[in-house]
């Protein structure tokens, strides 16, 4: 009996198989978990006291477990939790990688942008698609940089050389095919809609039609040197820098988000994350603005964005006499993901009203993705129109904002943004996303959001991209712009 004791005495020094198994796993595991948090603070993803804690409970289970290993049935316990850590850690460090290419992918170069490039002919036309315009005489717009690269994509699908000339704009574009002169066109898809704005054309949209897109992929086609728009420095949040401003643009097209076309969604959203306030500002589409490029003559707002989202940035610069850090951009197929994937919002209604299927109440309505859109987009049930519509465009604003500054938002905020990686695109680096995502998750910040449309008049004039032809346009209201900036200053400032 006391041999057997002391047999088991001895056996408690020795290293089992099961201790080398233990401390082996212990070692994957601090390997593991110091590419864990390598990745992590370099990425600044999480908050360095969240990081810091994972490192102090990893090492102490890992003490825990090498003292123990000696002991098979605790042994055995430990062996399965490091496994089980192992995994998640693993799963974990899988989840910064993949959410930092994500955000690359988000966070990309504005300058390069696609030109939906269309072929149009009359309504009355026999061609259906492309191919059917071979050997035809084609006109282009002289003054789009992306016709050219047009030409070439047309080419490839053409059985017949057509026969191409060019036109100084679009209006002339437009008259040679309503004329006859030409039998088919080819310009930026955009164009279409804004060639029926102008006075006398209202009809253009009817009398065509599209036989495809193409798209094609172009940079800003002006001198950058000749312009309003400045190279900007890159934004880091910290203690002395609590305050940024970023443009939200919505364009008017479905598909592919770096679509060059009119920007409709014209939104300012001024943040100070000292005080916890957001202020709004909405710019009508149809305001009367001098462009950065335009060397002051004036166009529609929306019109900006044909020349790209740096334009329409710049041209909201000017009118308020601010400097935007970032523009966050998206169209109407992205705008619905982007509220389904966070499963609806909640949007205040100002008005009872109704388009389309969907019924909106006064008060607080919860909206789907498509829902959402429609009521954004709605302007004729509004004595006031295009104002209301804007007013409502930042209801939407808001309730996406209280959606996604929730810790249950934040706290999957990479399983989201990699299904909506897509669905919008930025300047902001991915430094600054993850500065923010953190300094929320520290502080707990209850946002506070106010919204701000300025108004004008209706009036009828020339525009830049139109010269010489008249088009509907509202003129600035000196006051609102006015008043608006005093918003955006104490914003920034209190």
């Amino acid at each position: 009996m006391e041999d057997k004791i002391k047999k088991q005495k001895n056996n408690r020094g020795k290293n089992t198989p099961v201790t080398y198994i233990v401390r082996c796993l212990v070692i994957i595991m601090l390997i593991v978990s110091g590419i864990f948090i390598v990745k992590s603070v370099q990425t600044k993803m999480l908050p360095n006291k969240y990081i810091f804690a994972v490192g102090v409970m990893i090492i102490l289970f890992g003490a825990i477990a090498w003292a123990t290993s000696r002991k098979k049935g605790v042994a055995i316990i430990m062996s399965i939790i490091s496994i089980l850590l192992i995994a998640g850690i693993s799963y974990g460090t899988l989840a910064v990688v993949r959410l930092d290419r994500t955000l690359n992918k988000i966070s990309t170069d504005s300058r390069l942008e696609i030109v939906q490039m269309a072929v149009v002919v009359p309504v009355s036309d026999e061609a259906v698609t492309v191919s059917d315009v071979a050997g035809y005489l084609i006109g282009y717009n002289e003054s789009d940089n992306a016709s050219g690269d047009m030409m070439i994509e047309l080419s490839k699908n053409l059985s017949k050389e057509a026969e191409y000339t060019g036109y100084p704009n679009v209006i002339f574009l437009a008259d040679s095919l309503l004329n006859g002169d030409e039998q088919a066109i080819i310009l930026n898809s955009a164009y279409v809609e804004i060639i029926s704005e102008v006075e006398g054309y209202e009809d253009f949209s009817d009398r065509v039609k599209i036989l495809d897109t193409i798209p094609v992929e172009t940079v800003a086609d002006y001198d950058m040197e000749d312009t309003d728009i400045e190279e900007k420095e890159p934004y880091k949040l910290s203690s002395d820098e609590d305050t940024f401003t970023i443009y939200i643009s919505g364009i008017d097209t479905y598909g592919s988000v770096n679509t060059r076309s009119r920007s409709d969604v014209n939104i300012l959203a001024v943040v100070n994350t000292k005080t916890g306030n957001i202020q709004l500002i909405n710019t009508p589409r149809d305001y009367y603005v001098p462009l950065p490029i335009s060397n002051g003559a004036r166009d529609k707002l929306t019109h900006a964005g044909i020349y790209g989202v740096e334009v329409s940035e710049g041209t909201l610069e000017i009118l308020y006499d601010v400097e935007i850090d970032y523009y966050v951009r998206m169209n109407f197929s992205s705008f619905e993901r982007i509220i389904d994937t966070l499963g609806g919002i909640d949007v205040y209604s100002e008005y009872d009203f109704t388009v389309g299927n969907y019924h909106y109440n006064v008060g607080n309505n919860h909206l789907s993705g498509d829902a959402a859109l429609a009521f954004s987009r709605e302007r004729h049930s509004f004595l006031t129109g295009d104002v209301q519509r804007g007013k409502n465009q930042m209801e939407v604003i808001k309730a996406i904002i209280n959606k996604m500054t929730t810790k249950e938002f934040l706290y999957k905020y990479d399983d989201v943004l990699e299904e909506l990686s897509d669905c919008f695109q930025t300047d902001m680096p991915p430094e600054t996303m993850y500065s923010l995502v953190n300094y929320q998750l520290d502080n707990n910040i209850s946002w506070n959001v106010n919204s701000y449309t300025v108004t004008g008049f209706d009036s009828h004039d020339t525009t830049y991209s139109m010269p010489g032809f008249i088009a509907y346009v509202m003129v600035p209201d000196d006051k609102a712009v006015e008043e608006a900036k005093s918003l955006i200053e104490k914003a920034l400032t209190k």
